[in-house]
């Protein structure tokens, strides 16, 4: 009897043991989903004052986009009373200044009878001074005409030699008095191609100007044109005193000027090229610069066939 008493103590004891294990197992648990149950509560907290930060702020920013799109409208709206006023300001000064020019031709013409030495000076000054101006005012004028968006193209389709030719024929003198090398080389085989004649005009005589001015005597500038694979091509190069390579990116900005050429040649807008490639994609044509500093510059032209 004793025996059998004493194996149910054991049992019981065993049977304790097992529970008091299972609820120190659970009470751990537990312990560990209160301590879960804690963190999960501070981090609630802080995704909610996250989230209410991040609402104030979304509230900044609606607001900054609103004044922005307020200060982008204003500067819009000054930026077409800027390009307006421009062009009013430079169809009000052309007329007076072609009085002005045409009067020095009537003085240097001697229809107003002999000039002496010191007058003759001073009379071709002012109609060089007078031609330079009218070409601002144009340029000016030209530059507003594209920001406004009413600077037509009217392409026709027409003869591209004949332009080239008449136009390196005007430019010639200009390099013969500098003493510059001009060569003219035009491929018979260029077909007939759309072209507005009084626009392309205005971009070749600036791209071979251009050449002429930053030459010095003794160098060379050459015109060829030709039949490529993508269309007519033409290339103006010059032996003239290069662009910086860092710069040549910059050459179609408005008003950029290369460090050389201010230092070569002070007078100048910085405006010729802009234009020049507003008319040549105008054209849906391309305009591509390729210099090396103090040895030249090649500009060349690619324009699609009618």
């Amino acid at each position: 009897m004793p025996d059998e008493i004493s194996g149910i103590n054991l049992e019981k004891g065993s049977l304790l043991t097992r529970v008091r294990k299972v609820l120190e197992e659970r009470e751990k648990k537990i312990h560990e989903l209160n301590k879960t149950k804690t963190e999960l509560e501070e981090a609630n907290k802080r995704l909610a004052a996250l989230l209410n930060e991040n609402y104030e702020v979304g509230k900044i920013l609606v607001r900054r986009d609103m004044e922005l799109s307020e200060a982008n409208r204003r500067l819009i709206a000054l930026d077409e009373s800027k390009s307006e006023f421009v062009s009013v300001a430079a169809h009000q000064l052309r007329t007076p200044l072609t009085g002005v020019k045409w009067a020095f031709n009537e003085l240097l013409d001697k229809e107003l009878g002999k000039l002496n030495s010191g007058q003759q000076a001073v009379t071709e000054d002012g109609l060089k001074s007078s031609i330079r101006i009218i070409d601002l005012v144009n340029q000016l004028l030209n530059v507003a005409r594209i920001e406004e968006g009413k600077y037509g193209i009217n392409p026709k389709k027409q003869s591209f030699i004949n332009l080239l030719k008449s136009v390196a024929e005007r430019m010639k003198q200009g390099a013969d008095n500098k003493g510059i090398i001009f060569a003219v080389d035009i491929s018979p085989d260029i077909p007939l191609i759309k072209i507005d004649e009084e626009k392309m005009g205005i971009a070749l005589e600036n791209l071979i100007d251009n050449a002429i001015k930053y030459t010095l005597p003794g160098g060379k500038v050459t015109v060829e044109a030709f039949l490529g694979e993508d269309g007519v091509k033409i290339e103006i190069s010059d032996t003239g005193i290069g662009i910086p390579e860092e710069q040549i990116e910059r050459l179609f900005s408005k008003f950029f000027r290369g460090d050389n050429a201010l230092r070569l040649q002070t007078s100048g807008t910085g405006l010729g090229l802009y234009v020049v490639k507003n008319i040549i994609e105008g054209h849906d044509g391309t305009i591509d610069i390729e210099s090396i500093d103090g040895k030249g510059t090649v500009a060349t032209i690619t324009l699609p066939c009618a």
